[in-house]
């Protein structure tokens, strides 16, 4: 957005927005910079030093520590413990070029995505009013029938189903471009967009995750796909592992569950079971993190994910000063989110703007919202 509007431009504005309007616009923009003030800033200056102050406690991130968390180097030895899930490896060179091109847009035989169902329920037309002509269409040229073709034949494998994720990071940066709210795909197009959509998936391909892409060295980008799963929140749990022993266990899950307290011993005794079954023999790094999903349906225990031992992995309800200093000595420590409080407090900034686009939680976007309601508003009085 431009920090200043021509005339043509301003006269446009202000036939558009009445006093009301104006006034609202107002409120919200107070209201960011009263939540910048009370939150401290936004800067990323002071999300990164914060950062390298914490980071001097870790030795220098490994590229076996990286690429042993990577899906396809642990799933192999754990899908017994973990969701049934299908790696596309490796993807054609169309389908990364598509995934890595500036906008968010649908390949030709996408172009229509499979989301008509959910919005004709609601009686809206399928694209009625839209029509392309070639030049504005950004479909045009990419063709990726086959990897759309395997897409389609691990979906209806994994019980027409799934959700998306690449090496390291899933989509959900990009939830909010969903009907669902949610990672739950049924079709190659809302993958595509779901992809399409998400920095973390873009960062994965480009730069790898954790350290610097000329550290990390070559790897090949997979796409994976995860059957999916209604999982209750409340029961999964970020493990620490430090010196192959868990030293640490933490509700990931931001809100207060009274029955979670009483679950102590049995969270304790469902985890320590799949480490010692599954995860000790088969992971071979002495410090990391996984996260873990305890079904009470089917009193079975997951592995949902794995991080390495960094300050770049969200510690929720520790923090990585005491962690490093935890030893084992007997049952590991575990926390749960308390009644009345702020649960979001205990979330770093860095992830809480996975939320919103990063520029609509930066000084310079309210600087600037707060210059075109200033402009608006005279605009509005001539």
């Amino acid at each position: 957005m431009d920090g200043a509007l021509t005339k043509s431009n301003d006269q446009q504005v202000a036939d558009h927005y009445d006093s009301a309007a104006i006034e609202a616009i107002s409120a919200i923009a107070e209201a960011a910079r009263d939540k910048t003030k009370s939150n401290g800033s936004l800067h990323e200056d002071d999300d990164d030093d914060e950062s390298q102050d914490v980071s001097k406690l870790f030795p220098p991130l490994t590229r076996e520590e990286v690429i042993n968390c990577m899906f396809s180097s642990w799933y192999p030895k754990l899908q017994d413990a973990t969701f049934k899930s299908d790696i596309i490896m490796p993807l054609e060179k169309n389908f990364l070029t598509y995934l890595l091109s500036d906008g968010v847009f649908l390949p030709d035989s996408e172009a229509n995505p499979v989301f008509s169902g959910e919005f004709e329920e609601h009686g809206i037309s399928k694209y009625d009013d839209v029509e392309w002509s070639e030049e504005d269409e950004p479909t045009a040229g990419i063709d990726i029938e086959s990897t759309t073709a395997e897409i389609r034949q691990v979906i209806k494998e994994l019980g027409g189903t799934v959700f998306p994720r690449m090496n390291w990071s899933s989509p959900r940066d990009a939830v909010h471009m969903t009907t669902s709210d949610s990672l739950k795909c049924t079709n190659p197009s809302q993958i595509y967009l779901l992809l399409k959509s998400s920095y973390n998936i873009a960062s994965d391909i480009e730069n790898g995750r954790y350290m610097p892409r000329e550290q990390l060295g070559k790897f090949t980008p997979e796409l994976v796909l995860r059957q999916w799963c209604n999982l209750v929140p409340s029961m999964e749990f970020r493990c620490f592992v430090k010196d192959r022993n868990i030293v640490a266990i933490s509700q990931i899950d931001p809100h207060y569950y009274d029955f979670l307290e009483g679950m102590t011993s049995e969270i304790l005794a469902k985890i320590s079971e799949l480490f010692e079954a599954h995860i000790r023999p088969n992971f071979s790094l002495s410090n990391y993190c996984f996260d873990a999903y305890i079904a009470r349906t089917t009193d079975k225990t997951y592995v949902v994910d794995f991080e390495p031992w960094t300050h770049t992995v969200e510690p929720i309800l520790f923090e990585w000063e005491e962690l490093v200093e935890m030893n084992h000595d007997g049952l590991p420590e575990i926390r749960f989110f308390p009644d009345n409080v702020n649960t979001m407090r205990y979330f770093t900034r860095k992830r809480s703007t996975n939320r919103y686009p990063m520029e609509m939680t930066s000084t310079t976007f309210q600087d600037t919202l707060s210059q075109l309601i200033a402009q608006t508003k005279d605009q509005a009085q001539i």
